[in-house]
């Protein structure tokens, strides 16, 4: 077989000493890296099981280096840092630690029912691992960048495959780690050394299962999509994910809310949502030892060895197909994008002089046919309907309390002021995401154009992103609580939401004005950094604000004080960012 490197790469040797590794790559990874070490450990498993065990190692290590001294992997450090080798994700593991530590305390609040403690904890794990997947995890998991190099190195399938998912494992079990050691750590001291040594298989499983799952949703979508739709589909099922967790979360308060019981009597019978809450299944081997009785932990033991059984059944075809099928992401879409009288109405509003307009349509189209920024993007942006979720549960349990009809304590819910507001709070990772494009070596034209005029480039770009992203999702809020609060309180916060998502625009793009748009290329696990934290927390006070007033003011005031803000940020927006500094692909080159 064709050796992963050529022949007179220095690793073309036949025999993959340390020394030899640690010229070609850095010795801090490959010398030093405690995930290498691990995996050194199933050397022998592996290699029986037909992978090349020096490539299979090369390309991991080649992969954390690179996660490690790439400045965007899963990033929330400065350039500095990262320069440094600094992997970021293991540097904010300590937030998550911190969260654990908190969620513990679930453990010991229910030491009668540990069906509903334990329980409790991997349902959070699981909703904290669906966060990361769409966040970070995705990015490795459907990395391509090294795909075309391996295919033409002679890289075996089984040892592609295994390196892909020893990679993405260093993620998923540091993440394990840092979430589940105290909660598991707890349930032995709690509740004894089996309970204890259950619950650590049961975490094992829930993970693995996990990982199993998202491995399965991306390879069937990658089998039957090709192009720019395989990229919008994806873009959907990360919203989709996000969704689903936040459902997850909010299910059991619901059903037991509407069935008029509470999460935290003991455990005598088998509920019908358990089926729904997939990671209390996981905590049915504690359940069954604490109670003795087959009924409910039983049957829940039974579905996890169901869940665990197909996952070890097609995990294997679905990471070979993943694998496989990687390269499609590379396509681009054969179909032209095309606008609509969206953009038509859109364009008519942008003032006409400068060239404004022009602008205006190339940011639009750049962004309508760039797949990658829709990915990244557009489940950040859904977090207005994802908050509908906790404002139906909510509802839901004050009318058990309040004697209400489901239908009457959902008119009566003040959160539903909220929604409109709250749907601006994506707008900074969309601000954030314009600087990336498939194609930056495209604005070198402009840098050689005399005298270009940056602030208006960088102006409708910024405008775009409110008038294509924020606009819609606003609106389309907007008429969901209309049927809640009625036509004209929600006409009033629709307005006033309105408003505020254009100071948040305004006040972002004020933030970030220092990196052309469309000027670099997009980055596998691009997360969020300081600015885009600080636009976040600025977004959440001015929705806060914009929801309060929607509760408390007359629907007339908050319709006119929406429109002020309306009007206000669009000439803002018009005269803004006049002394943007920002350096454009070929500019350098241009001024020597």
């Amino acid at each position: 077989m064709m050796k992963f490197l050529r022949k007179k790469d220095p690793l073309d040797t036949g025999d993959e000493s340390p020394d030899t590794q640690s010229e070609t790559v850095p010795t801090s990874v490959m010398a030093d890296s405690r995930w290498l070490k691990f995996f050194d450990l199933f050397k022998g498993l592996l290699t029986r099981s037909g992978v090349d065990y020096a490539q299979f190692r090369l390309i991991v290590g080649y992969k954390l280096y690179m996660d490690a001294v790439d400045p965007s992997f899963m990033s929330n450090l400065n350039n500095g840092r990262r320069r440094a080798g600094r992997n970021a994700f293991f540097s904010g593991l300590w937030a998550y630690g911190l969260v654990s530590l908190l969620m513990t305390a679930f453990i010991f609040a229910y030491k009668s029912n540990v069906f509903l403690g334990l329980g409790s904890m991997l349902l959070f794990y699981s909703l904290m691992y669906m966060t990361v997947l769409v966040q970070a995890f995705s990015g490795s998991l459907l990395d391509v960048r090294d795909v075309g190099i391996l295919e033409t190195r002679g890289v075996s399938e089984k040892t592609r495959s295994a390196a892909q998912t020893a990679h993405i494992m260093v993620y998923v079990l540091s993440l394990f780690l840092a979430m589940m050691a105290l909660p598991i750590i707890a349930s032995f001291i709690i509740n004894g050394p089996l309970a204890g040594v259950l619950y650590l298989a049961s975490a094992l499983l829930i993970m693995l299962v996990n990982y199993v799952v998202s491995v399965g949703i991306y390879a069937l979508v990658l089998h039957f999509f090709h192009g720019e739709r395989l990229k919008n589909v994806l873009s959907m099922i990360q919203i989709g994910i996000m969704l689903f967790s936040v459902v997850l979360y909010q299910l059991p308060n619901i059903m037991t809310s509407v069935g008029s019981r509470t999460l935290d009597a003991p455990l005598q019978s088998f509920q019908w949502w358990m089926v729904l809450v997939y990671p209390f299944w996981f905590a049915g081997p504690n359940a069954w030892l604490q109670t003795g009785g087959f009924n409910p932990g039983g049957i829940l033991s039974l579905m996890l060895a169901a869940a665990v059984i197909v996952s070890g059944l097609v995990y294997a075809p679905a990471m070979r197909r993943l694998t496989n099928n990687l390269g499609k992401l590379s396509e681009s879409g054969e179909e032209p994008a095309r606008t609509g009288w969206f953009f038509k109405l859109a364009r008519c509003c942008v003032p006409a002089s400068k060239n404004q307009r022009t602008f205006f349509t190339l940011s639009w189209r750049m962004m309508q046919s760039d797949s990658d920024y829709k990915m990244r993007v557009y489940p950040n942006m859904a977090f207005g309907f994802i908050f509908i979720i906790p404002a139906v549960s909510m509802a839901v349990t004050n009318a058990r309390f309040e004697k209400l009809t489901v239908w009457q304590a959902l008119q009566g819910s003040g959160w539903w002021n909220f929604l409109p507001a709250f749907s601006t709070i994506g707008i900074p990772m969309a601000v954030f995401f314009l600087r990336f494009s498939k194609n930056p070596n495209a604005l070198k034209t402009f840098a050689t154009i005399p005298d270009f005029d940056k602030s208006i480039f960088y102006r409708e770009a910024v405008r775009t992103v409110f008038m294509r992203l924020a606009i819609p999702i606003i609106i389309a809020t907007g008429i969901i609580t209309m049927v809640f609060i009625g036509p004209l309180r929600g006409l009033g916060n629709t307005v006033l939401a309105l408003g505020a998502g254009l100071l948040v625009t305004d006040m972002n793009g004020a933030f970030m004005a220092g990196v052309a748009p469309y000027g670099t290329v997009f980055q596998t696990g691009q997360v969020n950094t300081g600015v885009t934290i600080a636009g976040y927390l600025l977004a959440t006070v001015v929705a806060g604000i914009a929801g309060g007033i929607g509760i408390f003011a007359p629907w007339w005031a908050t319709l006119l004080l929406g429109a002020a803000l309306l009007g206000g940020g669009w000439l803002i927006l018009n005269h803004s960012y006049r002394n943007v500094s920002f350096v454009l692909p070929g500019e350098a080159d241009t001024a020597q």
